[in-house]
C-alpha cells in the first residue's frame, strides 16, 4: 500500500508539471528607450521554444530585475492564435533615468592606469542607473586593488582606517556618477613605546632601525636626482609591505604590539602615518633568583653556541627574554623554524625549550600533465628533514627556473596532533598555452642593394614540457632574398628518468659574403648532468660543414670540422634570464678535429664568472668576467669576436682573433615578479692574437630588457664608445648575464 501511494504522488506531481507547461514562443517589451532588448536577450533566450512553467517565468523576470535598470517591471503571459499550448511573454518596464557621464577622481600616485580602472566599471553612460552596477563597479574596482596586493576599504567595509586603497562613489542630481579613488602612501611610521624598563627602551631603539620600509617623507627630502631611480607608486604600501613590518617586529620575543592605528598626514598625496603602540613582553614581574638558563630540546646548535655560559644570580625580566633572543637570533640566521617556550626544573635552572621544526610531507599539486620525475630533484625539501627557509626558498626558484610552470607556491600546514612537523605544500599551475607561434615580415636598411634586399620574413614555433616529460622544441626560420637562416632545435630533462639533460640542434645558413656566396650547416648533440652541490657538467659533440662558393667561378672551399667539448657550471642566480642576485663561475673545453683538408685542428677554452650583489629589492650591481683562448695548430682559424652576448655594448667591432678578454658591469633595475628591467652599464674588452691590452675598447651606456614568452629575452640599448661621444644603437636576443 505505502509503494502504491508513493506512485500515486509522484504521478500526480508529473501530470501537474506537464499540465501547467507551455512552450515560450516569444519574449516582447514595452517601455524600453536606453535599454534595447538585445541587451536584455541573454535571460531570456535559452527558454525560447521549450517546454517551460510558471518557475521559468520567474526566472527571466528575476533576471532581468537583477540587473537594475528598471524601477517597476509587470508581466504577462498571451496565448499564441488557435493554440494555447504557446505562449508570449509580454513585458512591460519602466526605466530608471539615464547614466548621463561617467567620471573618475583618482588621487594618488596612479598605481593602476586609468584605462585599465575603466575595463572594470559595469556602468555605462546613456544606460539607466542601475543602483546594483553602481555597487558592482565600486566592488570590481576594489578587487582590481586587492588582486595586485593592496588593502582596500569601501563604504561597506566595516573597517575602512587600514585601507591603503579607498573606492567610493557619489551620483549627482542631474545623474552623473563620479567613482572616487584615493591611493595613500604610507608617509611614516610612530611607535609609542610603554614601558618602565629603561633595558627594554633602549633594546627597541635598534628594533626600530631594523624596520626596513619606505616612508614618502623620506621621499619628500630626496633631490631631483635621487628621485630620477625612485617611484612615488612604490610609497602605496601593499598587504606584503606591512606584513613585513610586522613579521620583522615578531622577530623580537621582548617585543608586545599592544595596539595599532593610523592618522592621515598632510601630503602632496593622501597619505597615512602608522601609529604602532608596544611594550615589553612580560615572564616574570620581579628579577628572579635562577641557578642558571639551560636549553633544552636542541640538536642543531650546542647550548654554548646559542646562549654561551650562564651563572648562578638574579636576572631580570629583559636579561631573561634576551637569552631566548639570543636562541631565537641563531636558529634564525641558519633560517631554521622553531617554537620556544620557558620552564623551571627541579634544580633550580630554567630551562628554554626548544622544539625544531621537521618536514612531515612534501604534498605536491596541481602538476595534471608534467610528471613528477621531471622536476623531483629541485624540490631540495624532504620529509624528515630540518624546516629551513633557504630550502624552501631555493625550491621555489628551481621550479621558476625549469619554466615548465606557470605559476608555483609553496606553504606550510599544521600536521595534526603533532606541533614537532609541518607538512609543506607545493602547489603547481601548469601553462595555459602550450605553444608559441609567432612570424611577420620585417626591413632593415642595405649597403650598395636594393631597397628590397632589406626585406626579410620570420616565422617561429616554440614549446616547452607540452606534454609533461620535460621537452622542449623549436623551429626558426629567418628568409630574405639573398639569405637564409633556419634553426631547430629540441631536448629533454630526465629521459626514461635518468639523471641528465639531452640537446640537439641543427642550423643552417646562407648568405652573401666578400668572395662570394657562403653557406653554413651545423649539428651538435649535448648531454648534461643535473644540477648537483658540486655544479653541474657536460659533454657535447658538434659537426660543421662551410662551404664558400665564388661569384665569377664555379671553384667553392669546403671545410668540415668535429669538434668535442666538455663544460662545467656552478650558480645560485635567483634567475636564470635576468639574475638579481647569486653568482656563477662556467668553463666550456672544446678540441677540434679536421674532417677535411681545410678542417679546423686546434683546442679551446673559454671561461665565464658573474656575481651579481643586490643594493635593493629592486636594484643589484652585475658585473661579468669573461676570458678565452684558442690554440690553432692548423686548417679554418677558429676565432672570438665581440659580439652578442660577449660584445662590448655599443661598440661595433669587426675585430676577429683567437684570444678574448670581457668585462661587463652595470647597475640593473627590476622589480620582483616582473619581466622588463633597466640598467646602466659600462663595459670593456679586447680581441687580440694574445692576452695584451692594445685593442681594448670601452663604452657606457642604458640597456632596457624585456622578457617575451617566445623569444625569450629581447635587449635593446645604446652605448657610448669611450672616447667617442657618438652614441650608438644595438639589439640582440637571448640572456643577459
Amino acid at each position: 500500500m505505502i509503494r502504491k501511494s508513493i506512485f500515486s504522488v509522484i504521478l500526480l506531481f508529473v501530470i501537474s508539471i506537464l499540465s501547467f507547461s507551455f512552450v515560450l514562443v516569444d519574449v516582447k517589451f514595452e517601455g524600453l528607450n536606453n535599454v534595447t532588448k538585445q541587451d536584455l536577450e541573454s535571460y531570456y533566450k535559452d527558454y525560447i521554444g521549450k517546454n517551460v512553467n510558471e518557475n521559468a517565468i520567474n526566472d527571466i523576470i528575476s533576471s532581468i530585475d537583477e540587473t537594475g535598470y528598471f524601477e517597476e517591471i509587470q508581466y504577462k503571459l498571451n496565448n499564441v492564435e488557435n493554440d494555447e499550448n504557446k505562449k508570449i511573454l509580454n513585458i512591460n518596464v519602466v526605466e530608471y533615468p539615464p547614466v548621463k557621464k561617467v567620471n573618475y577622481d583618482i588621487k594618488g600616485p596612479g598605481i593602476i592606469d586609468i584605462e585599465t580602472i575603466k575595463k572594470e566599471v559595469t556602468l555605462k553612460e546613456g544606460k539607466p542607473l542601475s543602483f546594483s552596477n553602481f555597487w558592482e563597479s565600486i566592488n570590481k574596482i576594489a578587487d582590481l586593488y586587492s588582486s595586485k596586493g593592496y588593502l582596500v576599504a569601501t563604504p561597506r567595509s566595516q573597517n575602512k582606517d587600514f585601507g591603503f586603497v579607498y573606492v567610493s562613489g557619489t551620483i549627482s542630481e542631474d545623474n552623473e556618477v563620479t567613482f572616487s579613488i584615493k591611493e595613500y602612501v604610507l608617509y611614516n611610521i610612530e611607535f609609542n613605546v610603554v614601558s618602565n624598563d629603561e633595558e627594554f627602551k633602549n633594546a627597541f631603539k635598534d628594533v626600530v632601525k631594523s624596520v626596513s620600509f619606505k616612508k614618502y617623507a623620506d621621499y619628500e627630502k630626496k633631490n631631483w636626482f635621487e628621485r630620477i631611480f625612485d617611484s612615488e607608486k612604490d610609497y602605496v604600501p601593499s598587504q606584503q609591505v606591512l606584513q613585513t613590518i610586522f613579521q620583522t617586529l615578531s622577530k623580537y620575543v621582548y617585543v608586545k604590539v599592544v595596539d595599532l592605528s593610523v592618522e592621515e598626514s598632510q601630503s602632496k598625496f593622501p597619505a597615512k602615518t602608522l601609529l604602532i603602540t608596544v611594550t615589553d613582553n612580560t615572564i616574570t614581574q620581579q628579577p628572579l633568583k635562577i641557578k642558571g638558563i639551560r636549553t633544552v630540546g636542541n640538536t642543531l646548535f650546542t647550548q654554548k653556541e646559542l646562549i654561551g655560559d650562564t651563572t648562578e644570580g638574579t636576572y631580570t625580566n629583559f636579561q631573561i627574554l634576551s637569552k631566548v633572543q639570543q636562541v631565537k637570533n641563531t636558529y634564525d640566521s641558519k633560517g631554521y623554524f622553531i617554537d620556544l617556550n620557558l620552564g623551571m626544573d627541579e634544580e633550580g635552572y630554567l630551562n628554554i625549550k626548544i622544539t625544531e621544526i621537521k618536514v612531515g610531507q612534501v604534498k605536491i599539486s596541481g602538476n595534471d600533465v608534467t610528471k613528477n620525475y621531471v622536476f623531483d630533484d629541485v624540490i631540495s625539501i624532504k620529509p624528515g628533514s630540518f624546516l629551513n627557509r633557504a630550502e624552501l626558498q631555493n625550491t621555489y626558484i628551481e621550479l621558476t627556473k625549469l619554466n615548465f610552470f606557470k605559476n608555483a607556491d609553496i606553504g606550510i600546514e599544521p600536521v595534526e596532533n603533532d606541533n614537532t612537523k609541518v607538512d609543506v605544500v607545493i602547489k603547481l599551475t601548469e601553462k595555459d598555452k602550450k605553444f608559441d607561434f609567432n612570424g611577420g615580415v620585417t626591413w632593415g636598411p642595405v649597403k650598395d642593394k636594393p631597397w628590397w634586399d632589406g626585406i626579410a620574413a620570420l616565422l617561429s614555433i616554440s614549446t616547452t614540457n607540452p606534454f609533461g616529460y620535460g621537452e622542449n622544441f623549436s623551429v626558426s626560420l629567418q628568409k630574405a632574398l639573398s639569405t637564409t637562416d633556419l634553426s631547430l632545435s629540441a631536448g629533454i630533462r630526465k629521459p626514461f628518468e635518468l639523471p641528465i639533460i639531452f640537446s640537439n640542434s641543427l642550423t643552417y645558413k646562407n648568405y652573401p659574403s666578400n668572395d662570394g656566396n657562403e653557406s653554413k650547416l651545423s649539428y651538435s648533440v649535448n648531454v648534461n648532468t643535473l644540477k648537483t652541490p658540486l655544479g653541474q657538467f657536460g659533454i657535447g659533440t658538434s659537426y660543421n660543414d662551410v662551404t664558400i662558393s665564388a661569384t665569377d667561378t664555379s671553384e667553392s672551399t669546403n671545410t668540415k670540422t668535429l669538434a668535442l667539448s666538455g663544460n662545467y657550471l656552478y650558480e645560485t642566480l635567483d634567475n636564470l634570464y635576468v639574475p638579481m642576485k647569486g653568482y656563477s663561475f662556467s668553463i666550456y673545453g672544446t678540441k677540434y678535429f679536421p674532417l677535411s683538408e681545410n678542417g679546423s685542428d686546434a683546442l679551446s677554452y673559454l671561461s665565464e664568472l658573474t656575481l651579481h650583489i643586490p643594493i635593493s629589492s629592486s636594484a643589484s650591481f652585475a658585473t661579468r668576467l669573461v676570458a678565452g683562448q684558442v690554440f690553432q695548430i692548423s686548417g679554418e682559424p677558429i676565432t672570438y669576436e665581440l659580439a652578442g652576448i660577449n660584445q662590448v655594448r655599443g661598440v661595433k667591432s669587426t675585430d676577429k682573433g683567437p684570444v678574448i678578454g670581457l668585462n661587463n658591469n652595470e647597475i640593473r633595475f627590476k622589480a620582483p615578479e616582473q619581466m622588463f628591467y633597466i640598467s646602466l652599464f659600462y663595459d670593456l674588452g679586447f680581441v687580440d692574437s694574445e692576452y695584451r691590452l692594445d685593442k681594448l675598447v670601452s663604452s657606457a651606456g642604458i640597456e632596457f630588457g624585456l622578457t617575451v614568452p617566445m623569444f625569450g629575452l629581447i635587449r635593446v640599448g645604446w652605448g657610448i664608445p669611450i672616447p667617442s661621444t657618438n652614441l650608438n644603437f644595438y639589439f640582440t636576443f637571448g640572456k643577459t648575464f
